[in-house]
């Protein structure tokens, strides 16, 4: 890891999960550009680690600051004795030699394909989603793919399941909901096919971010499109629950090529967060196409993403859209001007400088918002 970030790291009031002050005059401010300032690649699991005889990539799909550690998720099955959760300190994000500490709590084994992290406005719960892009008829071996876990910051050793009922195993019961919002001309009863890679949490709404929607995984539409639904919480500290409303409700449709129509596509979401200190939400949206991967960056206020209004693009300094020449799928706030980014470039050996990614490496970058 380079100083800029460690040097970052060491400045606790600047740091946002670490600073209980008021929040900074930032917050009254809408960004008027962002630059990279640094970028890596971080390490998953050992070299040549394998499942059932195939080499397993790392394909970090999620990221959220937790303290001094960077919890990540990766969104491909893991063999047994690691997971597809865990940490790593900030300052170790670089340093191969240091091995991730993996949460390998049965609720973390048991739900597959992890797509994006959260917490509430106040840092005291955390949430993180699958992806929701897959049930089997007739059996319950697939319903791992529908799950939202959730926790009270700090305790991730103990994950909840989100749903109605405090036995289930699997957040499946919110997938008929969320695919009835979906519904359209074409599927006018319920969407068959979705994929959740967005989830963000204000102080009264869950917001689920779609990418994909259509008739199958092999016959959809890339989406940008946000799910909200309001929830409440029972209880007291450990002992606190989500409760889920019954207000499901498809609040934005967004097209990137109408919005900016000099990008490349099809772009789609691939990330939705919530940030306390500008009172505003960031968004990724990605494509991949030709073994080419890319990824920009926009913000909207909360009463314009309620309204269904356009996203607006981060540019450089330069006025160019900032992009990230990687698959970014998540970011998470470091400081008030600061995110970190991370990507899951699949299996294409993408570059930073001149390292190559290898398979059990994912890349990340760090923005600074002006």
């Amino acid at each position: 890891m380079n100083r800029r970030l460690a040097f970052l790291f060491f400045l606790p009031c600047l740091i946002i999960v670490s600073c209980r002050t008021s929040r900074p005059s930032v917050s009254a401010k809408a960004p008027t550009s962002a630059r990279i300032v640094d970028e890596g690649f971080l390490t998953c699991f050992p070299s040549g680690t394998s499942l059932n005889g195939q080499l397993v990539w790392c394909e970090v799909s999620a990221v959220l600051m937790n303290g001094q550690q960077a919890l990540l998720a990766n969104d491909k099955d893991v063999p047994a004795g690691l997971s597809p959760v865990f940490g790593k300190p900030l300052t170790a994000l670089s340093d191969s030699t240091q091995a991730p500490t993996y949460l390998t709590e049965e609720a973390f084994i048991a739900a597959r394909k992890y797509e994006d992290f959260a917490q509430t406005p106040n840092q005291q719960l955390v949430l993180l989603t699958t992806a929701f892009d897959r049930i089997k008829t007739g059996s319950t071996e697939w319903d791992g793919y529908n799950t939202v876990l959730y926790w009270p910051k700090g305790n991730e050793h103990q994950p909840r399941v989100l749903a109605p009922s405090d036995t289930a195993r699997t957040s499946i019961a919110y997938r008929q909901p969320i695919s009835q919002v979906l519904a359209n001309e074409e599927f006018p009863g319920a969407m068959p096919y979705f994929k959740i890679e967005g989830l963000a949490a204000t102080d009264k709404h869950l917001l689920f971010g779609i990418r994909e929607e259509g008739k199958a995984f092999d016959n959809f539409k890339h989406r940008v499109k946000v799910i909200s639904v309001s929830y409440a919480l029972e209880g007291a500290g450990n002992d606190r629950r989500i409760r889920l409303q019954n207000d499901w409700k498809l609040i934005t449709d967004f097209n990137p090529a109408a919005a900016e129509p000099s990008l490349p596509g099809p772009l789609a979401l691939s990330s939705l967060e919530y940030d306390p200190i500008r009172e505003r939400f960031w968004l990724l949206t990605s494509l991949e196409a030709n073994g080419q991967v890319d990824a920009y960056l926009w913000t909207i206020t909360q009463a314009d993403l309620f309204a269904n209004k356009p996203f607006t693009l981060m540019r450089d300094e330069m006025g160019q859209p900032l992009h990230f020449g990687h698959k970014a799928e998540d970011l998470t706030l470091l400081a008030p001007n600061r995110l970190l980014v991370v990507h899951d470039d699949d299996r294409v050996r993408t570059t930073v400088g001149k390292q190559t990614r290898q398979p059990n490496q994912a890349a990340y970058t760090v923005v600074e918002i002006r």
